[in-house]
C-alpha cells in the first residue's frame, strides 16, 4: 500500500459511524464513546493510537440513534461513501483526554458533547460489562482526501485499522 501521502503520525484509523465523523468534522461533537469491537480481545477498547485517521462507515447507524437535533448527519450521508473497492480519509483526530467511566451517571456530563441518542450510549454501556471509554478529540481537515484501496483487513467490527 501506498502510504506516501498519509499523515506522518497517522499510521493507523479509527472506524466510527459517518454521521459521528460529520459530527466530529463540524464540532458538533467533542468526544467518541466506545466500548470495544466484537472482533477486539475480550471485546474490550484499548487506546491504541493517541492520533488516528477517521474511517467513517455506513452500517449500522440510523436517524433513531442520534439526537433529534443531529439526524440532519444523514441527509446525504451516501456523498461521503466512497468508490467501490476503496477508502477514503478526510480528517485526522488527536486525542485531548482519555477516561474511562463506570457508571451510567457519569455519562450523563457528557450529553452535550456527543450527538448519540440516550438509548444508544446506554446500549453501548451495558454491553459486556457497565463502562464506556470516553475520548475527548480534536479533529482537523485533511488539505486533500486520501484514497486508498479496499484491504480485507479493514473490514470487521473492530475499532483500530492498521495503515
Amino acid at each position: 500500500m501506498n502510504t506516501d501521502r498519509m499523515p506522518s503520525v497517522c499510521k493507523a484509523a479509527f472506524k466510527e459511524w459517518a454521521a459521528i465523523c460529520r459530527a466530529l468534522a463540524q464540532g458538533r461533537q467533542r468526544v467518541i464513546l466506545r466500548k470495544g469491537g466484537i472482533v477486539e480481545p475480550g471485546g474490550h477498547f484499548d487506546l491504541a493510537h493517541w492520533e488516528f485517521l477517521l474511517m467513517p462507515t455506513f452500517l449500522h447507524q440510523s436517524p433513531e440513534s442520534l439526537v433529534p437535533e443531529a439526524r440532519d448527519l444523514l441527509v446525504d450521508i451516501d456523498v461521503d461513501r466512497p468508490r467501490e473497492g476503496t477508502v477514503a480519509f478526510r480528517h485526522r483526530a488527536r486525542v485531548i483526554s482519555a477516561i474511562r467511566i463506570e457508571s451510567l451517571e457519569g455519562l450523563a456530563r457528557f450529553r452535550g458533547d456527543h450527538v448519540w441518542a440516550d438509548h444508544v450510549v446506554a446500549e453501548r454501556f451495558h454491553r459486556w460489562r457497565n463502562e464506556l471509554h470516553v475520548l475527548e478529540v480534536q479533529v482537523s481537515a485533511l488539505s486533500e482526501p486520501l484514497v486508498l484501496p479496499w484491504q480485507e483487513s479493514f473490514g470487521g467490527c473492530k475499532s483500530w485499522v492498521d495503515l
